[in-house]
């Protein structure tokens, strides 16, 4: 396993050889002090736990560095009691963004994360492609939960239609290595949480590929349904991913996260 975790198919060191191809997309990594800073312009270092991450760069890359302006609304970086370092989340205004990704070449997308959702009681977006899925085609989005008092995380995916897949034991707080995989033209919606499938939709998700808009961060168009947790990895992933890349991605964040 620990070969898996470092090299994949002889090439770039793991997780960037998903990215090897030409693929769109981003990997954050809070484990990784270097790509860390206090503010968004990136001229402060972070170098301890408890301060505030303005800006985390990406390491697929393709440079979509993710970022807050706002000093309040900063997820501070934390370690737990494994020596495992995260964003952490307030649940009341916490959230980052990066600039338009374009994943208008693709309709087949991949996302890994590394959580810890610690409440809930009120809705609360993990992550989104574009300011609400609700009113842009081409996007995808997680929340943990959609509504207060559900102990799920639902992985929406959506081309013209939304199509949803929910892993209903998630009750808070709770840690889990998420796997997602869109395919709009191919109608699958599927979430796998720590290493098992957890459902998979079939339903009609419409046409046409993923769009040219933000990733947001904790919060949705970041101004709403903060987040309460904390993110020890992200990796999304521009392509449809094999089953040997579907098990390194997972085994990759659970190292960082030790969810099971």
């Amino acid at each position: 396993m620990s070969a898996l975790l470092l090299m994949f198919d002889d090439g770039p060191p793991f997780p960037r050889s998903l990215f090897s191809a030409g693929e769109q997309g981003i990997w954050l990594d809070p484990s990784d002090f270097s790509t860390m800073f206090q503010d968004a312009a990136g001229t402060t270092p972070v170098t301890a736990v408890g301060q505030p991450v303005g800006l985390i760069r990406d390491k697929s890359g393709r440079g979509n560095h993710s970022s807050q302006s706002t000093a309040a609304s900063r997820p501070t970086l934390q370690q737990d009691s494994n020596g495992l370092y995260y964003l952490s989340f307030d649940g009341t205004d916490d959230g980052m963004a990066t600039p338009s990704i374009n994943f208008t070449g693709t309709n087949k997308m991949t996302v890994w994360a590394g959580v810890r959702k610690l409440s809930d009681a009120n809705p609360a977006m993990l992550i989104e492609l574009s300011a609400d899925i609700n009113s842009n085609a081409g996007t995808f989005a997680v929340h943990a939960p959609k509504f207060g008092s559900q102990a799920r995380f639902n992985f929406e995916s959506k081309g013209t239609v939304i199509a949803t897949a929910i892993d209903v034991s998630a009750a808070a707080p709770v840690s889990k290595v998420l796997c997602l995989q869109g395919d709009i033209s191919g109608d699958i919606a599927r979430l796998r949480a720590n290493g098992t499938v957890a459902q998979t939709s079939t339903a009609d998700q419409g046409t046409g590929n993923y769009g040219n808009y933000p990733l947001y961060i904790g919060r949705r168009g970041g101004t709403t349904l903060p987040f309460n947790g904390r993110i020890y990895q992200l990796i999304v992933r521009g392509a449809e991913s094999n089953a040997g890349q579907i098990a390194a991605g997972e085994a990759w964040c659970n190292s960082k996260t030790r969810a099971y």
